[in-house]
């Protein structure tokens, strides 16, 4: 459902839209990493963070987590235009799991590629929205 809005504020209106989308896009991607990832102990999972403009953070500490938190923001309360965000894991072992790599330090849970195809999918729902905003507006 659309709703009125004058000229004067056209520029609020797709600011806060463009805003609901980075936003929605960000806890999209959080989620789904968490949802795929392989779980031992659940630490890889519990350590997926989000930083904005750095990827920079300590991982969860050793120890079993049995659910998935909710999304963990480093150094921010809520994303805002102008910024880089990146949902990271920096666990020693997480760039064999996120490449899939079996064995030492890896997962048979983990395909090769899971990550790609969640960024895959994560930028068809971002367009879509977008298309679907623009068509809504």
């Amino acid at each position: 459902m659309s709703r009125a809005i004058t000229i004067g504020q056209l520029g609020a209106y797709e600011h806060e839209q463009t805003e609901k989308l980075l936003r929605a896009a960000v806890l999209e991607t959080d989620g789904m990493l968490k949802q795929a990832s392989p779980v031992d102990t659940g630490r890889f999972r519990m350590s997926w963070q989000v930083g904005e403009n750095s990827a920079s953070s300590t991982p969860a500490p050793e120890g079993s987590y049995p659910s998935a938190p909710s999304i963990m923001r480093v150094g921010y309360q809520q994303e805002r235009l102008g910024n880089l965000y990146s949902v990271h894991n920096n666990l020693p072992y997480a760039k064999k799991l996120a490449d899939g790599i079996k064995g030492q330090g890896g997962s048979t849970q983990a395909p090769a590629g899971w990550i790609d195809n969640i960024a895959n999918d994560i930028r068809t729902r971002v367009r879509d929205a977008a298309e679907r905003i623009n068509r809504e507006s």
